[in-house]
């Protein structure tokens, strides 16, 4: 057995077969075409790789993507060293070749290939959809996952925000917020946040619905970004940097009043220890444990700090 990075025609090929588990409510071509413009989105040529565990007949047993994110580790004197994180997405094996032992020897021989090429190593993240243990075994570790929900409202009272942020701005969106106050921390380039945004660009396309206004807004010194996800009809929170209570509660009411006019059920954002004091007194939130999207951690190198004391925005998610 071997890892191969895909070609072009396996990648092709690969999306026939995954549309099962992620395509819906997209057709199959539908699905082709979604898969091919995410790969051709700038993060992805830069970041991405699409790897293949092979048998020794060549047939595809098990495949998955990784894509490269900046993160940053603060030495002994205080200073963040930038380094390499890897996010993998879409591990998939067939239905009839599940139970073997492929998805996992596929996700440690990517880890320890990882290990080796990249130049400043530091971690590999993945947000599991089936739980915990499958990945407990290739040493990911994983943390308490929560959301906050609010229902999408046009009449929301409340302190307005100063401005909404469009695609042009979220690179300027990006260097207002202040980064993680903790030892290690994953952190989104703009173009990485684009992806997001391309995936909302797709889904309103294939499924004819309106995008939302903005991807964002600001408010005082804070500021946060958002994103449409249209087949669960979400405006999902990627990044929120509020300074105090009443300006998240600003900026939420913003995004509940976005989000009315968008056609979308809910605005939902994932909880992260920096706001959640700041989110638990938003009228009429309700917070959920999350049944998918499980961040889970593998170190690449000695000296990371535990896993549950890593923040996740939404932003970091693929």
């Amino acid at each position: 057995m071997s890892l191969v990075l895909a070609t072009d025609a396996q990648k092709s090929a690969r999306d026939a077969v995954t549309h099962a588990a992620w395509g819906s409510p997209l057709s199959v071509p539908q699905y082709q075409e979604r898969e091919a413009r995410l790969r051709a989105h700038p993060w992805s040529r830069e970041a991405m790789s699409t790897w293949l565990w092979l048998g020794d007949d060549g047939a595809v047993l098990a495949s998955c993507e990784t894509f490269r994110t900046d993160s940053f580790l603060r030495g002994g004197d205080g200073r963040f060293a930038q380094g390499d994180s890897y996010a993998i997405a879409s591990v998939f094996t067939e239905g009839p070749l599940r139970g073997r032992g492929y998805a996992t020897r596929l996700m440690d021989s990517v880890a320890l290939e990882l290990e080796r090429v990249a130049p400043r190593p530091h971690s590999v993240v993945l947000f599991s959809d089936v739980g915990a243990p499958l990945y407990r075994r290739s040493g990911y570790v994983e943390v308490p996952a929560w959301d906050w929900h609010l229902d999408a409202s046009e009449g929301v009272e409340g302190r307005a925000v100063d401005g909404g942020l469009l695609e042009t701005d979220v690179a300027r969106a990006l260097e207002r917020m202040r980064r993680p106050q903790v030892p290690f921390y994953l952190w989104p380039t703009a173009s990485q946040v684009d992806w997001h945004l391309e995936r909302e660009r797709i889904y309103a396309e294939l499924l004819e619905r309106p995008r939302p206004r903005t991807c964002g807004a600001v408010v005082g010194g804070s500021t946060a970004l958002w994103t449409m996800m249209a087949r669960y009809g979400e405006l999902v929170v990627l990044m929120l940097d509020a300074r105090d209570a009443s300006d998240a509660q600003a900026l939420l009411a913003e995004a509940r009043r976005v989000a009315h006019h968008a056609g979308l059920k809910r605005v939902v954002w994932w909880e992260e220890a920096a706001t959640a004091p700041l989110l638990a007194g938003v009228p009429g939130a309700v917070r959920v444990q999350r049944d998918g999207s499980l961040p889970m951690l593998r170190p690449l190198r000695a000296g990371l700090p535990a896993a549950p004391e890593v923040p996740f925005p939404r932003a970091l998610w693929v």
